[in-house]
């Protein structure tokens, strides 16, 4: 055989070796498909924040064997459409707050009450709790679906508007949108306004249409999402605390060999836990810039909208009994 001849055998024959390698290895990365409603901005974004911070743990987590896909701005539809995608395994982890599953776990209303919690270290303080752990359970059983770590939105939810108010007989009529969850609207009815449920992709456009007079939501939130170009006022009525984080598909999780899912699991864990302490920062930064934007941003009678909204606890744990142990240990942490 001429040395032509056997350079290309040997070659030919270390490329038949090699190609399943390195298709395998090609083939070894897990990829993973990552959705929210939230807008792609680095700053004052709460989910695009909080992903900027989990690619990295994750890679280190998983030696780079998970990759994912980001989908923001309702880029895979609707967060109703999103949660069934989700149960389904469509899609694999979607970053909200949890305001959404109630309407499949109606318990995980308790953090949609308005006023039950003070602030974020009092929502944690109980997100701490054996009765919070349970709930975790029924999101699993209802909605096949898990919430590895109990994070927080970048502030509290407060009104923007189009009008000044500081009592609730102000915003009788006015047309709030409010999530859509049924504890959320009815918080916002016993502020005094005709709330209005609307998906959050369609807040910018109910707002220039004058469909709506405004709308609750974090300051981060509003800033990123461009609503204060059609309201101009921002009241702080800091009326509700609810969790943010990354909700994980059951089928995902199933799909998973063991090392990758406790990877996945960990670097979801870490990233809430660094993104509590970067948040604590971000409200401040966010109204301050809205204020620069040209936004009137005021203070009002948190009290008086405090005690309109209180009967609604009792009547909520009447109506869904799952959730007594979880207010009653929110009000266990209170101011501890």
């Amino acid at each position: 055989m001429s040395s032509f001849k056997r350079r290309t055998f040997l070659l030919g024959g270390i490329s038949a070796i090699a190609t399943p390698a390195l298709i395998g290895r090609a083939q070894a990365a897990t990829n993973i498909k990552i959705s929210t409603s939230y807008p792609n901005d680095p700053k004052f974004s709460t989910a695009r924040i909080w992903y900027d911070l989990f690619v990295p743990r994750l890679k280190d987590a998983t030696n780079g064997q998970i990759v994912t896909k980001f989908f923001p701005d309702n880029q895979l539809g609707q967060e109703a459409d999103v949660v069934n995608q989700l149960k389904l395994g469509v899609v694999d982890v979607m970053l909200v707050g949890s305001s959404i599953w109630s309407n499949l776990v109606p318990e995980f209303g308790v953090f949609d009450l308005g006023y039950v919690f003070q602030d974020y270290d009092h929502l944690r303080r109980a997100a701490a709790t054996p009765a919070a752990h349970n709930l975790g359970q029924l999101l699993v059983q209802k909605a096949n679906v898990h919430f590895p770590s109990w994070g927080r939105n970048a502030g509290a939810r407060n009104f923007l508007t189009k009008f000044a108010f500081k009592e609730p007989g102000e915003l009788s009529g006015r047309k709030i949108r409010s999530l859509p969850s049924p504890v959320v609207t009815e918080t916002v009815q016993l502020m005094g306004a005709a709330a209005t449920p609307m998906a959050f992709g369609e807040i910018y456009t109910g707002l220039q249409a004058g469909v709506l007079d405004g709308l609750e939501h974090d300051a981060p939130t509003i800033l990123a999402s461009k609503f204060y170009e059609t309201a101009k006022y921002l009241t702080l009525t800091r009326h509700i605390y609810s969790p943010f984080g990354a909700f994980v598909s059951d089928r995902t999780l199933q799909k998973l060999k063991p090392d990758l899912r406790d990877g996945l699991l960990q670097a979801i864990q870490k990233t809430t836990d660094e993104q509590l302490t970067r948040f604590a920062q971000f409200e401040g930064e966010a109204i301050d810039n809205l204020k620069q934007l040209g936004v009137q941003v005021g203070d009002c009678d948190r009290n008086a909208f405090r005690e309109r909204v209180r009967p609604l606890w009792d009547k909520f744990v009447q109506q869904t009994p799952g959730a007594k142990d979880m207010l009653e240990a929110a009000q266990r942490t209170e101011g501890t």
